[in-house]
């Protein structure tokens, strides 16, 4: 049977509950990792659901999604009324076990400033979590060679990470798949049959380190040769794409804007980008493409951008980006190009 705790929310989340009385919601229910974590605070009990309602109350519940997202909205006393979620649910999701007069309505974009929008005292935590992304960089630029085994690619991130900070990682959700990997990087680009980098193949590496319950946010693609063809184009498009898409990042503009950017910069190339919001300990949910949200000084964003290459992978590139009154300023400070290594 699901069980449910709750406690009373803590002041940090006092403007998250502001904007969801503003909205007309009664409660906000949390299923994503970070959205938990944010909720709960760094060291977070394990949790399916989380809510979250304008009374202050904060229920958690774990096990089935369904059973678990019924369980706290029982837990704490909420029985009707509309309540936010982080993306769209599955219609059914709370199926017999819920209360019948519950309506649960997206509220993606509201949950997405909430973790995109830090208090000025903030600001130098990101930069701190974001120059860590910088140390994990130069880590991964000076040890890759042709023949490396990844496993030892990531434990030398890894060392230099922890020597470096002292802290705990977090494991990307959106895009780990088919990477290799620990907590603070994954890695694409190698031999699957023999774990090894290959001169011709792309490395596409992500930095994820988590500094303090604050997220750095980087990425790289190199390549262990000159890089020609297929390659080269993606890696100039990739650049030049995601110059675009940080110039239109200014406060006023939608950030969708930035996106928009980004596909004309790209102009017909197999190519993505996503933006996250990078409080609460890791990355939101991606900004939705159907969003209406406008970018504020104060926002904390982990940029990500991806070019394919026809036959020969992709270029990967990525940033921790701090919006201020003169637009996007990148923090981590990674090169913004394909890095070639010969």
């Amino acid at each position: 049977m699901t069980t449910a705790a709750t406690h009373q929310a803590p002041a940090a989340l006092d403007r998250l509950r502001g904007q969801l009385d503003k909205a007309g919601f009664t409660a906000l229910l949390l299923t994503s990792p970070t959205g938990r974590r944010y909720a709960l605070g760094p060291a977070a009990p394990d949790a399916t659901a989380v809510l979250v309602t304008t009374d202050g109350t904060v229920a958690r519940a774990a096990g089935d999604p369904g059973a678990a997202s019924a369980a706290a909205l029982r837990a704490a006393g909420v029985t009707d009324g509309t309540v936010a979620t982080e993306d769209e649910l599955p219609p059914d999701l709370l199926a017999h076990s819920g209360p019948p007069a519950v309506r649960l309505r997206s509220a993606a974009d509201l949950v997405f400033a909430e973790l995109a929008c830090c208090e000025p005292a903030e600001a130098p935590a990101f930069a701190a979590a974001a120059d860590l992304a910088a140390v994990g960089y130069t880590a991964v630029m000076d040890h890759l060679r042709v023949g490396m085994d990844v496993r030892e690619l990531s434990g030398n991130v890894d060392r230099s990470l922890r020597r470096a900070g002292g802290l705990l990682g977090w494991y990307d959700p959106y895009g780990a798949g088919g990477a290799a990997g620990t907590d603070l990087v994954t890695v694409r680009g190698y031999d699957p049959a023999t774990a090894r980098l290959t001169a011709a193949s792309p490395v596409r590496y992500v930095l994820h380190p988590l500094l303090d319950g604050t997220a750095g946010y980087a990425a790289a693609t190199a390549v262990l040769s000159k890089a020609d063809g297929a390659l080269r184009t993606a890696g100039d498009v990739c650049a030049a794409a995601t110059a675009a898409l940080l110039a239109a990042l200014r406060p006023g503009a939608r950030l969708t804007d930035g996106c928009a950017a980004f596909a004309r910069a790209a102009d017909g190339h197999a190519a993505t980008c996503r933006l996250v919001g990078l409080r609460g300990g890791g990355a939101s949910l991606p900004l939705r493409p159907d969003s209406t949200l406008v970018a504020e000084p104060g926002m904390m964003l982990g940029v990500r951008t991806e070019v394919l290459a026809p036959g020969r992978g992709a270029v990967e590139l990525a940033e921790t980006v701090e919006l201020t009154a003169g637009g996007a300023e990148p923090r981590a400070g990674t090169p913004l190009r394909l890095v070639e290594l010969y």
